[in-house]
């Protein structure tokens, strides 16, 4: 089941409140894969609310650049020479209790809206900035932009709603759900590769067919917004370059435009491809992708982008902006 048609299933005919969208949250939530760590913009989010009445034209398409995939061999070298190009970057400098990782990215990912009338989806993106600490505790800061439709049934959707409007998020206090304090995952995460690939493959293995495909995305998880050493970093690249089925195609670009060489694995039983986005020339990671295949239960063209990040800037701080501080604690 599609989680289009998830949402409309779990949507009765009677009053859409607050409470019923949280009970329609949580069925959601327990009914649907959790592929992505819970700091990563989702790509889907269910509001009572919809787009801005200044959201874009309809048709706003988005395909992945370049020709078909090519052989794994090709990816593999990518990915070998991504490694090389991590073990020669600087580390960062050891994170204290008090410090932050920060990372500033832009994003766009897809919105999915139930409302009562229906459902409709839209590409948006963002701007973010994030503090973390090493217990996992931080501020994340981040300004939702324009949202475009990707179909014209999406527009007619929203328009049939009565054009509302998607609350975005803006400045958030992240704390661990559970009270407790734990790590960044990745400073536990293995250096040596043989070591990583045996972990990964361990956590992954109850997905099934998806077990590469889902290491994949482990990898990108480790990746992103996360505070990992040089030969950390070279590990999770060297993982990459096993995994049976990548492929790499040429020419795609991330959302602030930059050309970049994508690295990809298809994950079938979402009929999705994803990537990781590597600079042509210094092979440095730029970002992620996820773009959709054909088949795809959301109804969308083969090659139709429903995510993507670029990575900016990352860096040690020492503290917090104050205008981020008193904006998320009110």
């Amino acid at each position: 089941m599609s989680e289009l048609e998830l949402i409309r299933d779990l949507c009765s005919d009677g009053p859409f409140d607050r409470d019923a969208r949280e009970r329609v949250r949580a069925d959601v939530a327990a009914r649907t894969i959790g592929r992505r760590r819970i700091l990563r913009p989702r790509r889907l989010l269910l509001s009572a609310t919809g787009l801005a009445a200044t959201a874009a034209a309809a048709g706003a398409v988005l395909l992945v650049a370049g020709p078909r995939g090519t052989d794994t061999a090709a990816a593999a070298r990518v990915l070998r020479l991504a490694a090389a190009t991590a073990r020669q970057q600087p580390g960062l400098t050891n994170l204290g209790a008090d410090q932050y990782l920060y990372t500033r990215s832009t994003n766009e990912y897809l919105d999915t809206v139930a409302l009562r009338s229906g459902a409709f989806s839209a590409l948006v993106p963002t701007s973010r900035e994030i503090w973390l600490r090493r217990d996992g505790t931080g501020w994340l800061h981040q300004v939702a932009g324009t949202p475009r439709f990707l179909s014209e049934r999406d527009r007619q959707a929203w328009i049939a709603a009565g054009r509302p409007a998607l609350s975005g998020s803006t400045d958030t206090v992240i704390e661990n759900s559970d009270g407790s304090t734990a790590p960044m995952a990745s400073l536990d995460l293995p250096t040596d590769p043989d070591a990583l690939y045996a972990k990964l493959h361990h956590d992954a293995a109850g997905f099934g067919g998806r077990t590469y495909a889902e290491m994949f995305v482990m990898i990108g998880d480790d990746l992103r917004e996360n505070y990992t050493t040089p030969a950390q970093r070279a590990a999770l690249f060297e993982v990459a370059a096993r995994l049976p089925g990548i492929q790499l195609v040429d020419g795609a670009r991330d959302t602030t435009g930059r050309v970049a060489d994508a690295v990809a694995i298809d994950d079938g039983s979402h009929h999705e491809r994803l990537a990781l986005l590597f600079d042509p020339k210094t092979r440095a990671l730029l970002g992620e992708q996820d773009a959709l295949l054909a088949g795809n239960e959301l109804g969308y063209p083969a090659g139709t982008v429903i995510g993507s990040a670029a990575y900016v800037e990352q860096k040690v701080a020492d503290s917090v902006p104050s205008s981020v501080v008193n904006a998320a604690k009110h």
